[in-house]
């Protein structure tokens, strides 16, 4: 029986729609084509299984939600894949895998009725599990190499984008404060944050509007991803910008009170105006660690600083001066050598 308000053959292709405007401009057609019709084909699929089952006995928003989590995690692997260099004939395989396990996990999750923070944290997590998992099967059998291994395993489009999001604002707002030295900020009475008013613009505004829809538009990239790594990502931002994503991220019907086409123009924006992510690789973590103990002036300040850290982190962090590369998953390697980099 027909889930009630919940037509998923509209939604599903809505959401593609919106996906074609975000796939990265330097992908070639075919590539470009495949993301969206990947999108397209797991949220049918996820729709029709949701809207046929009636033991799920899923609301409307249930059903959007976990339709819409597939959709998107199907764009962020499918975008992830493209950029691994793995060839076509394997994309479809390793993103059935990951698509089901969203399935399994996020069904599982609101008839358990975990919290929503709590669910995608746990999708998230097995995403990843899913995805390396499909790949090391794809190495052992001999179809890629251990170092094309590693380059899928490295790729993150959905930490990418967020963090393109963060630099571009404050970058805006670092040309922002330059140019409007002489005008006077408008002021928010004992720190409240502005709050939408009967419904977001149907167009972009301009002025102080243009910032304010594109944080809410990031929002909306945030509010499917785990606590911790909102938590990560906001820290990127000034306290007020992260207080005003975090007022959009709470609010129940932001997908309905932002024009989902103002919306796709500043996440479009976010992907274009900024580079490409740097791949990640050991030898880069290493010359950095390097460097950075090289830079610094204050050994004292250095041991101090070690002395704090878990074992773990020292251990590897001696390795790397020393040109080995202890074993840490790839992206907390990173994560160490930014706080290295940023603290001596």
């Amino acid at each position: 029986m027909p889930i009630e308000g919940f037509d998923y053959k509209q939604f599903a292709e809505m959401l593609a729609d919106q996906a074609k405007e975000l796939v990265p401009q330097n992908f070639e057609d075919f590539q470009k084509k495949y993301v969206v019709q990947t999108l397209l084909n797991f949220s049918m699929l996820a729709g029709e299984a949701i809207s046929n089952d009636p033991n799920l006995g899923f609301n409307a928003d249930q059903a959007v939600l976990l339709t819409q989590v597939i959709a998107e995690w199907s764009f962020h692997k499918s975008v992830d894949i493209i950029r691994s260099g793995i060839e076509p004939q394997h994309w479809d395989g390793v993103l059935q895998k990951v698509a089901f396990t969203i399935f399994e996990i996020g069904k599982q999750a609101i008839q358990n009725n975990i919290p929503q923070d709590q669910m995608l944290a746990l999708i998230e997590h097995h995403v990843k599990q899913a995805f390396d998992a499909a790949i090391d099967e794809l190495q052992k059998k001999g179809v890629i190499d251990e170092s094309l291994k590693e380059k899928a395993q490295q790729q993150s489009n959905i930490d990418a984008m967020v963090q393109e999001a963060a630099e571009q604002q404050r970058i805006a707002d670092e040309e922002a404060a330059r140019q409007q030295a002489a005008q006077q900020p408008q002021q928010v009475n004992q720190g409240q944050l502005p709050q939408p008013q009967q419904g977001m613009p149907q167009a972009a505004p301009q002025g102080n509007n243009n910032k304010i829809l594109k944080l809410a538009s990031v929002a909306l990239i945030l509010k499917t991803l785990s606590q911790e790594k909102v938590h990560t990502i906001l820290n990127k931002f000034t306290p007020d910008d992260a207080q005003l994503v975090i007022q959009y991220m709470q609010m129940n019907d932001l997908e309905t009170r932002l024009d989902p086409n103002v919306s796709i123009q500043y996440l479009k924006e976010i992907r274009t105006q900024l580079p490409e992510p740097k791949q990640l690789s050991p030898n880069k973590i290493i010359e950095r660690i390097e460097k950075s103990i090289r830079a610094c002036e204050d050994i004292q300040k250095l041991q101090n600083l070690l002395q704090k850290e878990r074992p773990m982190v020292r251990k590897f962090i001696q390795c790397a001066y020393e040109g080995e590369f202890y074993e840490m998953p790839i992206r907390i390697a990173n994560i160490v050598a930014q706080h290295l980099e940023s603290s001596v």
